[in-house]
């Protein structure tokens, strides 16, 4: 019997689209208590998953339509493309380029995480059209309920997980009140504008309703101004172009008004005008520095950047000398705090004008396109535009969470597919047409093959992270077990770590700290300086070898560490103190001037100087 040839089907997309949603959600809600990082390890893990799978998809949708989809897709097919293959040859050339591809620890914004994102975007953009959209606004209520639920709980203090946590209660299912609180003022402006729509279901602008109520109250009493300076950006956006949409003269005057408004606002946070005292906060303003250093770090590595995610391990590097005397001479960034600065400084100029020149079109695509739309498609798609505002107004001075960006990239796939389906309507060339102009293709296997082709790679890669993560929070807390029991079992894990070949090497690192403390200090010293002889520029495995020299009593090594330390680390007082120490008792007296005079020329009145003083005011 002849198999029925069948044409790619609405069922199809919906199910793919189902997935998309689905997947989604599930990374920005899901954490996992039994690994050592349980929130951005995890949500990178269900990020590659997602994408492998949707990937095949993809690539299907592109198989049966080759040349029939419009001119928009193919565009921005090609800038997300370019993005990619910049990015994967700044990743390649980082070291360790394992941290490239993966992201650095407590982090992982690396290749990978930003390829999946990069799927999530091109999948909503396939996807997405004016008959689903809702599906959309229908996920981001739900999840912002589980999520501002959630963060009452923590608030009243009966969080059912005792998080260590020196932050604020309130981080939901981010991990960091920050994140919780742009994450909640993305999802809340979802659910207002879902408000006005009228083909949302009674029940969901319910739901949208309460959402808004509780995401509000979580946002306040996070203590964190990020979150309501997103949702006060997204306000001004949403009523300067709702008001210039409904009657221009009004517009133009609601969008005067806004702009004066958005200008206060900013003065305020730079501690200027007459709003500093309700939005000025030092965790805003530090960004200056952070901006400042990763600028610099461009500077100095304009085609590659320093490496990718790699900010933490050069910013000690190019910090400007007010920010130790500040905030301490130990304390450190891992991110720009600005996702466009962090894209320039660690994978160069063509990853960060290629993601400029994204975030650009889709907001340009999305503003010319608000004039030819229904009245109700113009509600949905300025929903979606103030939303995406919100993620961006946030990315200009937070780190790019993934639980936070896939909603973003999301929202990026959802604008672009709702207006490139609206136009090809106008034109009469939707997918639906070209699969009937198309010659019928046969459903068959593949789709299923491309996309397990990508899950196998993808379920490798993350059964690995999990293991790494696992078993680190495992040895991590079997260090208090008695000592019969720990040196066992610590050898266990630890071996289970170190052989994991895509493990963290500052897990490694902490492998080799608890082999130490079960009395393995030649194995802890060597696995130092392997780590050490494979990434130069992170300071903690400096230290450890600082650490073991100094065991030795090997002077020598000792200062040589700490030379390479001040280096990477060049407004570090107390190494400078330390070094003064070992030179004035190997009787270079000079060496120890040097590095008094070192310490006094950046940081005169600190009590570190005073103690150099007094060290050398004893030597005649």
């Amino acid at each position: 019997m002849k198999k029925k040839a069948v044409s790619i089907t609405q069922v199809e997309q919906n199910k793919f689209l189902r997935n998309l949603i689905f997947g989604v959600v599930a990374i920005s809600l899901w954490f996992n208590t039994n690994f050592y990082d349980p929130f951005n390890s995890a949500k990178l893990i269900l990020l590659c998953i997602t994408a492998a799978w949707l990937l095949g998809y993809l690539i299907s949708s592109f198989r049966n339509i080759p040349i029939m989809f419009p001119k928009t897709q193919f565009y921005f097919i090609i800038l997300i493309s370019l993005f990619n293959i910049f990015l994967l040859f700044a990743a390649m050339v980082t070291k360790p380029v394992l941290v490239g591809f993966l992201g650095d620890t407590q982090r992982r914004n690396g290749f990978l995480g930003y390829l999946s994102l990069s799927v999530i975007l091109l999948t909503a953009f396939r996807l997405i059209n004016k008959f689903n959209v809702l599906v959309v606004f229908k996920a981001a209520i739900i999840t912002g309920f589980i999520m501002s639920l959630y963060g009452l709980i923590q608030i009243s203090g009966n969080d059912f997980v005792s998080w260590n946590n020196p932050h604020n209660p309130m981080i939901s299912t981010l991990g960091n009140p920050n994140f919780a609180s742009a994450m909640l003022a993305i999802l809340t402006t979802m659910s207002l504008s879902g408000l006005l729509l009228k083909s949302l279901p009674t029940v969901y602008k319910f739901a949208g309703s309460i959402t808004s109520i509780m995401s509000l109250i979580s946002i306040i009493n996070s203590n964190s101004r990020q979150g309501l300076i997103a949702l006060f950006f997204a306000i001004i956006f949403y009523l300067s172009i709702f008001s210039y949409l409904s009657n221009k003269k009004i517009g133009l005057l609601v969008i005067c008004i806004s702009a004066v408004s958005v200008i206060l606002a900013l003065l305020g946070m730079l501690q200027k005008g007459p709003l500093q005292s309700l939005l000025y906060k030092d965790s805003v303003s530090v960004r200056g520095y952070y901006w400042r250093a990763g600028i610099e770090m461009f500077k100095d590595f304009p085609i590659t950047g320093i490496g990718v995610d790699r900010y933490g391990a050069f910013f000690k590097e190019y910090r400007e000398v007010g920010y130790p005397l500040k905030y301490g001479f130990e304390i450190t960034s891992s991110n720009a705090h600005n996702t466009f600065i962090q894209f320039f400084a660690t994978a160069g100029i063509f990853v960060g004008l290629l993601y400029i020149l994204l975030t650009v079109s889709i907001f340009v695509l999305g503003i010319k396109s608000l004039k030819f739309l229904s009245s109700e498609d113009k509600k949905i798609l300025l929903g979606l535009l103030t939303s995406w505002i919100a993620f961006q107004s946030q990315s200009l001075i937070s780190i790019d969470n993934l639980g936070i960006s896939v909603w973003g990239w999301l929202l990026g796939g959802a604008i672009l597919g709702i207006v490139t389906n609206i136009i090809s309507l106008e034109k009469e060339s939707t997918i639906g047409d070209f699969s009937k102009k198309r010659k019928s293709v046969k459903i068959n296997i593949f789709q299923p093959l491309v996309s397990a082709a990508f899950l196998v790679p993808a379920i490798f890669i993350s059964s690995q992270i999990y293991m790494a993560e696992t078993n680190l929070y495992k040895l991590k807390g079997y260090t208090a077990y008695s000592e019969s029991e720990r040196n066992q079992i610590v050898n266990n894990f630890a071996k289970s770590l170190l052989e994991n070949p895509l493990i963290d090497p500052n897990y490694a690192f902490q492998a080799a700290v608890s082999l130490y403390e079960i009395g393995q200090e030649d194995k802890a010293y060597e696995i130092t300086k392997k780590l050490n002889s494979e990434d130069e520029n992170n300071l903690e495995f400096l230290r450890g070898i600082v650490f073991f020299e100094n065991l030795n009593k090997n002077t020598p090594e000792v200062i040589k560490a700490r030379v390479k330390m001040s280096k990477i680390d060049p407004w570090n007082a107390d190494n400078y103190l330390q070094l003064l120490i070992l030179f004035k008792d190997q009787g270079s007296l000079d060496k120890a001037r040097q590095m008094e005079q070192k310490i006094l020329s950046f940081a005169p009145n600190s009590e570190i100087s005073k103690r150099a003083i007094e060290i050398l005011g004893s030597v005649e």
